[in-house]
């Protein structure tokens, strides 16, 4: 579950947030144990196969600027919160921006239960939106628990509407479209398909180069 804390003082200046939620601790060990002995050995793994193949210099560049974009994130993860005061929310999530929503802006909370390929693997989803029915922001239970959903909920005290059926995360994305972060886009998952699709061909042509020049 995430971390509550109350009160704290995280901004100079400012009013002290009633509400402090953070990523939960065990996301912050799961990702670091990944990182430590998934990507790392991988990594290394590439070097040593590419050294035959002349590109150890193109992945070794790769490799580091992959290991630097994981350091940034995970010391996001370990800064990111969402801090609840009494004129708005300030959010300081892990891949999107820092955002501030004032208290006007949310006139109503959505709660979901949403899941992907099975629905046994589901993961609570708090949306807030405006008079309008905009959203406002977004928070998910498998990063700041579902304590940490509640408490916001509770502290917010807006009108609170909740799904008891487990909806597909595809469904909830139709219902709320401007909810997706940026890495959730089709546009994102294009270009992640076209790099990886270029870096391989790449790859493959430079062995086969290789091999008919020996």
């Amino acid at each position: 579950m995430g971390d509550v804390t109350v009160p704290v003082t995280t901004r100079s200046g400012a009013v002290p947030f009633d509400l402090v939620v953070r990523p939960r601790r065990s996301l912050v060990r799961s990702t670091l144990l990944s990182v430590v002995f998934s990507a790392v050995p991988l990594a290394v793994a590439l070097v040593w196969v590419s050294v035959p193949l002349r590109l150890w210099t193109l992945l070794a560049s790769i490799v580091v600027v992959l290991a630097v974009v994981v350091g940034i994130v995970f010391v996001r993860l370990g800064t990111a919160y969402v801090g609840v005061d009494a004129l708005g929310v300030t959010l300081r999530g892990v891949l999107a921006p820092n955002r501030r929503v004032t208290r006007d802006r949310i006139a109503k909370l959505v709660l979901a239960t949403t899941y992907c390929s099975a629905v046994d693997r589901s993961s609570r989803e708090l949306v807030a939106l405006d008079e309008r029915g905009r959203h406002a922001f977004r928070m998910r239970a498998d990063v700041w628990g579902d304590a940490g959903l509640d408490q916001v909920v509770e502290a917010l005290g807006v009108q609170v509407s909740e799904d008891p059926r487990p909806v597909s995360a595809r469904a909830f994305a139709k219902q709320h479209p401007t909810s997706r972060s940026w890495y959730e886009q089709r546009g994102t998952y294009l270009v992640v398909g076209i790099v990886a699709a270029v870096a391989l061909t790449v790859l493959v042509l430079s062995q086969t180069v290789d091999l008919i020049g020996g």
